[in-house]
């Protein structure tokens, strides 16, 4: 088994970047650092995507046996940088019983391609990847419309780990001919030297492990020995077809030491930040497909679509991509530019899934979020707005900037190293700089308005009375939604009609007024027309109330009494015909029936009434 040789990097006489400096690229995201490893990764697999179908990940998380973590110091990390802190992190971590390791393994992507020193020149076009992952700091991205950037996702690698350590296997290909590259990577501080390198030198802190390179570094070894390499440490077996990248992060520092918890933390960041690229609709040369693997054992990550609250992201996601949905169109005025579109989709909250009921969890327990992205579609952030005042619903959007390059650049360049957030201030002055501030004013104004419009909201800004509330809910929900309610009523027949052509009908509910009734509560009217009704027999009219909640709607079932709409009354005005409660009985009466209902507490509701012909007399 080859052993690979250490390499220190000297300082140049013209300047390099400590390793601090590079640590310190990372700054201070609003990410964790799992979800930034996760991210950054990710990112980096999506714009390195080739071939017909989209990229496939693996993460695993799992603990070396005694021989995967004999070849490991013996063979890969045979000797120990000569700085004293970079000594102790790494032996500590090496002297671990099963040491854990992450790695995120891709497949479908170029791998590390192109020359493997800095400063040689790229042939035909060749990108420069293994160098600007493994050696140069920070590079801009090449791919159009990309997600990231190398220095700032390679540096989140080595925050993650304890020893700063990780070993990179790569299928790629090089002058048209398959190249397998392994070399191990450590990320330390500055020192001075005096023995064991050579005369006297001030070295940056970074080192590589790998092959001479004839003169005073290191190269990646390569072929079969490297493959060979890379399975002694239990790493993915690939073959020279199998192009792309994995990374092991040696002893990651999880958030948790139970296993299980870091699958869940793994699962939620996979789903909240990358579902716009594994939504059952997504093409397949742009679907992102990932498995997870605990100790050997696969998990399985569920689809979007399976996910509450990514259920209404995904179909808000669907409206846009087939623009056949209710979406909203961002402008700006001065320069009038398309800035992209916004859609929205509501309904009742779903029960969330095991593995973000944590306290840590960043997926809401109600949802009042609109997702912010590129047309890349990897999400940026989540711009959080004003939820329904009932809990039980939530809504969710996606905001997706135009993809005319200028506009499109404008976002991305907004972006800091990090890629979660659009910042104007990283703008110079002119359009660019107007564009994101417009967009992102008018982002979160539809977040605030959304679940209660302005027209709703008290001149200072504080919730009107109760009526005028509930009034504003039931005229916009009764503006746009069937009478007939959610489902159908008993015995087959919608609201509005009897369901005989010619025979009495019933048109659909239509709202009045509120009134205050007794012991407090509050009563919505409602109104219906009974036409055809006059022909000597009986008719029994049935009126159902239903809960509303800005557009979704839902059952009473498993509610307390206080919180059931009830129906109090039903009569015939001009005609001496009225019933308490939701059964009126009519005889040869056409004309308007009038349905009062009582109303929850921050609630509105919805009315079904139909002609119960199997009760009538």
């Amino acid at each position: 088994m080859t052993r690979l040789r250490l390499f220190s990097e000297p300082f140049a006489k013209t300047g390099n970047i400590a390793g601090e400096g590079f640590r310190r690229l990372l700054g201070r995201p609003s990410l964790g650092l799992l979800q930034t490893v996760i991210r950054e990764s990710l990112q980096n697999t999506l714009d390195a995507t080739e071939g017909k179908l989209g990229p496939s990940v693996v993460l695993r998380l799992r603990s070396l046996n005694s021989e995967e973590l004999g070849s490991l110091r013996s063979c890969v990390l045979p000797e120990l940088p000569p700085a004293s802190a970079s000594v102790a992190a790494l032996e500590e971590s090496l002297g671990r019983n099963g040491l854990r390791v992450l790695e995120i393994c891709d497949f479908g992507t170029s791998g590390l391609g192109g020359p493997v020193s800095a400063d040689s020149p790229l042939v035909d076009g060749e990108a420069p990847d293994f160098v600007n992952f493994i050696r140069n700091v920070g590079a801009a991205r090449d791919t159009p419309h990309g997600g990231g950037t190398y220095g700032y996702g390679k540096t989140s690698l080595y925050a993650m780990s304890r020893c700063s350590t990780i070993v990179v296997d790569s299928v790629t290909r090089h002058m048209e001919r398959p190249s397998r590259r392994f070399i191990a990577c450590h990320l330390g501080d500055a020192f001075d030297s005096s023995g064991g390198i050579g005369e006297s030198k001030r070295f940056t802190g970074r080192h590589w492990w790998g092959v001479t390179d004839g003169v005073d570094g290191v190269d990646p070894l390569e072929g079969s020995e490297a493959g060979c390499l890379a399975e002694s440490l239990g790493m993915v077996r690939r073959s020279e077809e199998e192009l792309g990248t994995s990374v092991m992060i040696v002893d990651p520092a999880l958030t948790s030491e139970d296993p299980q918890q870091s699958i869940n933390e793994l699962i939620e960041t996979l789903l909240w930040n990358f579902w716009p690229r594994m939504t059952r609709s997504t093409p397949l040369d742009r679907r992102l497909t990932v498995r997870l693997e605990l100790e050997g054992e696969e998990i399985q990550v569920p689809d979007p679509e399976e996910y509450p609250p990514l259920d209404l992201f995904s179909e808000a996601l669907d409206d846009l991509r087939s623009g056949s949905g209710d979406t909203t169109e961002v402008q700006c005025l001065r320069p009038r530019t398309h800035l992209g579109r916004i859609a929205i989709r509501k309904g009742v909250c779903g029960v969330r899934d095991p593995s973000c009921i944590r306290e840590s969890s960043v997926v809401p327990d109600q949802c009042s979020h609109i997702a912010l992205v590129r047309p890349v579609e990897l999400v940026v952030k989540y711009v959080e707005g004003e939820p329904f005042a009932d809990s039980r619903f939530e809504w969710a959007g996606v905001f997706r900037c135009s993809d005319e390059s200028d506009v499109e650049e404008a976002f991305a360049s907004a972006e800091p190293p990090a890629h979660d957030d659009w910042i104007p201030d990283n703008l110079p002055k002119g359009h660019p700089k107007t564009w994101v501030r417009v967009a992102l004013r008018k982002i979160h104004e539809l977040a605030k308005d959304f679940a209660m419009p302005v027209g709703e909201r008290a001149t200072h800004g504080e919730v009107g009375p109760p009526l005028a509330r509930a009034a504003a809910k039931l005229g916009r929900i009764l503006d746009r939604a069937s009478g007939a309610g959610p489902g159908r009523s008993p015995g087959g027949r919608g609201g509005g009609s009897t369901g005989k052509t010619g025979g009495p009908r019933l048109s659909k509910p239509v709202f009045e007024r509120l009134e205050s009734g007794g012991n407090g509560e509050t009563l919505a009217f409602f109104r219906v027309n009974l036409s055809n009704a006059v022909d000597g027999r009986q008719k029994i009219l049935v009126a159902e109330p239903h809960l509303v909640a800005d557009g979704g709607t839902t059952t009473t079932s498993g509610l307390s009494p206080d919180y059931q709409p009830v129906v109090r009354g039903m009569r015939m005005p001009g005609h001496d015909v009225a019933a308490d409660g939701g059964v009126l009985r009519v005889t040869d009466v056409d004309g308007e029936v009038e349905i009062a209902v009582s109303i929850p507490p921050e609630a509105a509701v919805g009315l079904r009434v139909w002609i119960d012909s199997d009760r009538a007399a």
